[in-house]
């Protein structure tokens, strides 16, 4: 199964850890692949470095997050340009779920990308709600 997640549970997961333990969850799970692109780390590094997060995180704590993403992050080249996110800023998420084939988009981000509930017949999804999917198969 393949999976894109946004940004929002990212995030959600460096600073809360009720998120965090969520999130292993898909992590550890070796029959999960999760793309990315260069757009998706980059964006996890400037909002983590936002001065609002320091409360929760230091610098060296969410560049330790990253990293350890890295290994398990599937990279995938974007080709296609998309305009369908409520929110212009998400639409290189659509499209690389669209390239890569994803079988769910994973975010928190309402409204936005859940408002749009399906893209390209990919279901949007919240991070709890692929858990029970997970859980079922």
């Amino acid at each position: 199964m393949k999976v894109v997640i946004d940004t929002t549970d990212y995030i959600s997961a460096l600073i809360g850890k009720t998120h965090r333990a969520k999130l292993e969850r898909v992590l550890l799970n070796e029959g999960v692949q999760i793309l990315a692109d260069i757009t998706l780390l980059e964006e996890i590094r400037d909002v983590a470095y936002r001065d609002k997060f320091r409360k929760y995180i230091s610098i060296e704590e969410a560049d330790l997050f990253i990293n350890s993403l890295k290994w398990r992050l599937k990279p995938i080249i974007i080709t296609s340009h998309v305009e369908a996110s409520p929110d212009p800023d998400d639409n290189f998420i659509l499209a690389l779920a669209k390239d890569g084939q994803a079988d769910f988009i994973i975010t928190g981000d309402k409204p936005g990308l859940l408002d749009l509930k399906v893209f390209e017949n990919i279901p949007i999804v919240r991070l709890q709600a692929f858990l029970d999917i997970l859980e079922k198969q």
